[in-house]
């Protein structure tokens, strides 16, 4: 047990003016220990449960005094008549403490406790208060330094426990509190494992973000946290962070190429050294034992150890870290320009050749958990930005201008066209990595832009015109971020189903996510190595992972066994015979159960798992019926099949009949909440997905019918899975692609009527409707543009309106015909204004296209004109000048031919003006009294398809809340539940009796 010794009893006790969050190292024995005006806890050891309570109890004075504070700036009436119950309830609202109440549980009971016992009980004698007065003070100290120690029903545990509550709380308040604390460190260094010992370091880390935390340790534990725990010791006691690696540079020095240069050009071509220095990660370390099962290095463990150890010896390649049990690799700054060196084909190009021209595509993800150094488009931008004629808005300052002042060739290919570029999968393999076109998103990017149609943890339909895969048999494979995906065709429902679990358990998934290091190799890494010992009988009676014998309790094991079953179900597919039910059923059955099997050990790894199906003939699909009925049921089993409920199959609690299966299971220890999780996402798009969201709920509802009886019945409990079926395209989703690219480019937090205007303009450009458009295309423009220029800079529609203009011509306000979309995409990257013959080669137009399209352009203000020594060129904006999503006045070509109406103008006038421009000679009374907009675009079928543009521009239609085309509303919540628990039932029953 700790020793706790307090300094002070006020309310400051433990904060120190000028202090910082932190952990700092101090030396056993030096003076400055005696100059702290801290609370102490002394020799803690290495299980935060034990000592925890004494740290909040030293912390105690400054919670109570940060609540009090917080709660004085909700509303002063709360600390003078002692009203703590709202204040709870605030603490979770303004400040994230805690969890909010859901439909089973309550709100956090620390909230309730910090409140009461802040408020009602400060400054009061707890000897002096009555005997139930005292239960209660008692109650809610209790429940504060009990906090992450003890499990409550609906709450966090454990270190989740503290980071929602103390964490958000310290961070919210002024005060930085101070705290001393020594290590015990005989038992820190005789723990018998060290895995609980890393939960402990993680704890102070924890603390450290909000706390300044004194550490002292003898020399000697210093050196076992340095051996043991190198990670955690690098990152927080040691001054630069990390004394045994450099970060990798972004740019290489010229030195640094030149010595590379040196070296590995006389590394042979296409050899193992070159394959092995591809692999290592740029921005991160691998451990060695990772290498070794690298599908991408093809070299066997002898010459990967060879090669790394000339690499750090002779070459100053890497770094070798072998203070932890697996030694770990890291570039050097050499390392880092040699490998920039490295084309495509393994073969060195010169430093003149290459300045991060063509660069060896390859996955960039050594650890699941990297987050992915991203290209220039994720750095601050330079000097410079764009020129008029690249999609700003004139006058309007950008803050983040695109990071190329180079426009894209326009034969670049378009992400759509790269994807669908299958080529034959006997000749390049049926499972590939997901990367992208050169030039325009490389293979991180490509990762974010699918990752835009995910909405939510369920089922998401986009509406996406996706081009047919040359290939069909053909699926694409990804990690960043601890998220994996896999992109698939639909090819019908056995033939998708074995090709999407074919490609989770593809080698390449084995040698870069689903590695020994986070495995392990005893399975003793699953589950962030909680269950030690157990692991085996949690992943075969709890998870019920599937076809694990006992030849299967280590990583090779596993490995071998999975990829023998994946290779047979290939087979069986290749093979069978359409006419045979019982085959297609018995493949059915297994590819399912592989595919639970792989998304349960996906989650115990702690990487998200999200499933696309592209159709690209929606309308093919549902009118033949029974192709239609077999997508439905494809949903309807897969779906649900995939879930969990802490570490427990969802399948095995609700539908499992076989009463072999259900007598060797894990006995289950049900909390407040019952509710399930699915261990797997699923995105479907196509020309008209979303007119297939109804009739996957329904599908997917059915299943409730075939839950087993006992719990239908009551008799057992069982558990209730929420399956969310929701629209891709709706405001609600643009609107999290917006918030996450936002955030990722560390501009300010959006308000509504920001994210709003950004919405309209999205949907104006890329929809044709408004409030609805591709996410997939609106990430990729996000991705685009350069870092805000400072942390208080808004995303605004100029900044949005740079990266639109990078997009390929057929994504711009698609309703357009494709020739004037290549006009205004010519204009767009133009660094200056075009002449008529400049726009017609460039866009490869004819004549007559041009003469048509350039005033119809003009017209609705997306180009003006401007007068070259008496020759007429054009310079094109995505924002209108007359939008009221821009600040200019007038047209911003002082000469140009467009009439002077201000952007505050009615949205009528503009469209009349409009007309007029067209020659349209519109009737005087459609504008003469209130416009009625059906009237005018009815009598006007010219401007139809500008419809949406304009109405996007204007607001003239309630984006958070429209409609469908098929009438309902399409962010309205659409959940499926299947389940239910008995216990729920009853009370329900109870309270309508």
């Amino acid at each position: 047990m700790s020793q706790q010794a307090s300094a002070s009893t006020s309310d400051a006790a433990s904060h120190i003016s000028g202090s910082e969050a932190g952990i700092t190292l101090v030396p056993p024995g030096s003076s400055g220990q005696l100059t702290f005006d801290a609370p102490a806890v002394r020799r803690i050891g290495p299980r935060f449960t034990e000592w925890l309570p004494d740290i909040l109890d030293a912390l105690l004075p400054t919670i109570t005094h940060t609540a009090r504070e917080l709660a004085f700036q909700y509303d002063p009436r709360t600390l003078q008549h002692q009203r703590p119950y709202l204040f709870a309830a605030n603490l979770f609202d303004t400040y994230d403490v805690g969890t909010g109440p859901g439909t089973t549980t309550p709100a956090h009971p620390f909230n309730d406790a910090l409140a009461k016992f802040a408020i009602s009980y400060y400054e009061i004698d707890p000897d002096e208060l009555s005997d139930h007065k005292r239960e209660l003070y008692d109650y809610a100290r209790g429940e504060i330094l009990e906090l992450g120690t003890r499990d409550l029903p609906g709450a966090p545990t454990g270190l989740d426990a503290l980071r929602e509550t103390v964490v958000p709380l310290l961070d919210a308040g002024d005060d930085t509190p101070a705290i001393v604390v020594s290590l015990d460190g005989a038992a820190w260094e005789n723990i018998d494992d060290e895995r609980t010992a890393a939960r402990a370091l993680d704890a102070l880390a924890l603390l450290g973000e909000v706390v300044s935390v004194r550490l002292i340790c003898s020399p000697r534990l210093d050196a076992h946290l340095e051996r043991a725990h190198p990670d955690w010791y690098d990152e927080y006691l040691t001054d630069t962070g990390d004394d045994h690696r450099g970060p990798a540079p972004t740019e290489a020095g010229e030195d640094a190429l030149a010595s590379a240069w040196e070296v590995i050009g006389e590394f042979a071509p296409g050899g193992g050294r070159l394959r092995l220095l591809a692999a290592l990660d740029p921005d991160d370390e691998r451990e060695v034992r990772d290498l070794k099962v690298d599908t991408a290095i093809e070299l066997s463990e002898g010459s990967i150890d060879r090669y790394v150890r000339e690499f750090a010896d002779e070459y100053n390649l890497v770094d070798v870290d072998d203070r932890s049990k697996y030694n770990r690799v890291a570039l050097t700054e050499v390392g880092a320009a040699a490998q920039t060196l490295i084309g495509p084909d393994y073969r060195v190009l010169h430093p003149a050749q290459s300045q991060f021209g063509d660069r060896l595509t390859r996955t960039r993800h050594g650890s699941t958990s990297v987050v992915c150094c991203t290209d220039a488009k994720d750095s601050p931008p330079t000097a410079g930005g764009c020129g008029s004629g690249s999609g700003a808005v004139g006058a309007e300052a950008s803050s983040s201008p695109s990071s190329s002042e180079h426009s894209l060739p326009a034969s670049a290919p378009t992400a759509e066209e790269w994807l669908a570029a299958t080529g034959e999968a006997t000749d390049t393999g049926y499972v590939r990595w997901l990367d992208g076109p050169d030039g325009r998103l490389d293979a991180w990017e490509m990762h974010e832009r699918l990752l835009a149609g995910r909405r939510t943890e369920g089922v998401t339909l986009v509406d996406e015109s996706v081009q047919p895969f040359e290939d069909g048999k053909v699926s694409y494979v990804s990690c960043f971020e601890d998220h994996a995906q896999v992109v698939a065709q639909w090819g019908g429902p056995l033939p998708t189903l074995v090709r999407i679990t074919s490609a989770l358990l593809s080698e390449k998934m084995w040698s870069k996510v689903l590695t020994p290091s986070a495995v392990g190799d005893d399975l003793d890494e699953l589950y962030d190595g909680a269950l030690n010992d157990a692991t085996k009988d949690v992943l075969r009676l709890g998870a019920q992972v599937g076809w694990f014998g006992e030849d299967e309790h280590d990583y090779d094991g596993l490995r071998d066994r999975f990829g023998e079953i994946r290779r047979l179900l290939l087979s069986k597919l290749a093979e069978l015979d359409g006419s045979d039910s019982a085959e297609w059923s018995n493949l059915c059955r297994d590819a399912h159960g592989l595919l639970a099997s792989a998304t349960h050990l996906y989650r115990a790894v702690d990487v998200d798992v999200s499933f696309h199906i592209r159709v690209p003939d929606t309308k093919k699909l549902r009118a033949g019926e029974d192709r239609y009925r077999g997508f439905l049921d494809f949903f309807k089993h897969t779906v649900p099949k995939n879930a969990s409920y802490g570490i427990h199959s969802v399948y095995r609690l609700l539908y499992e009949e076989r009463v072999d299966k259900l007598r060797h299971r894990m006995g289950v220890e049900f909390d407040g909440d019952t509710t399930a999780d699915l261990t797997a996402s699923w995105v479907i798009s196509g020309p008209t997905a979303s007119t297939f969201r109804e009739d996957i709920q329904q599908a997917i509802a059915l299943k409730t019918e075939d839950i087993r009886e006992q719990i239908q019945e009551g008799v057992e409990r069982g558990v209730s899975l929420e399956i969310p079926v929701v629209d891709g395209n709706s405001y609600g989703a643009l609107r999290r692609v917006l918030n996450r690219h936002a955030d990722r480019k560390d501009f300010a937090t959006l308000d509504s009527e920001h994210r709003r205007k950004l919405v309209r303009l999205a949907s104006a450009t890329l929809g044709e409707t408004p409030g609805r458009c591709s996410p997939y295309a609106l990430a990729e423009a996000l991705l685009s543009i350069g870092q805000a220029q400072s942390p208080t800079a808004s995303l605004m529609p100029g900044d949005l309106a740079v990266g639109l203009a990078q997009l390929p011509a057929e994504r711009l306000v698609p309703s357009l015909p494709p020739t004037m979309q290549k006009a205004l995409k010519a204009l767009l990257m133009a660094d200056g204004s075009l002449g008529a013959s400049e726009i017609i080669e460039r866009a490869d137009i004819s004549d007559r296209s041009y003469t048509r399209n350039i005033d119809e352009l003009a017209a609705l203000g997306m180009v003006e004109s401007v007068g070259n020594a008496g020759h007429k060129e054009w310079q094109a904006w995505i924002i209108p000048w007359w939008s009221p999503l821009t600040d200019v006045d007038g047209p911003r070509m002082a000469d140009s031919d467009e009439r002077d109406l201000t952007p505050a103008s009615r949205w009528d006038d503009v469209l009349y003006e409009i007309a007029l421009d067209l020659d349209l000679d519109p009737e005087y009374g459609l504008f003469a009294g209130p416009v009625d907009a059906d009237e005018v675009f009815a009598a006007l079928p010219r401007l139809e398809r500008w419809r949406g543009f304009i109405e996007s521009h204007y607001g003239l239609v309630d984006i958070e809340n429209s409609r469908s085309t098929i009438g309902e509303d399409v962010d309205a919540p659409s959940v499926v539940e299947i389940g239910c628990d008995p216990t729920i039932r009853a009370s329900e029953q109870a309270s309508l009796d």
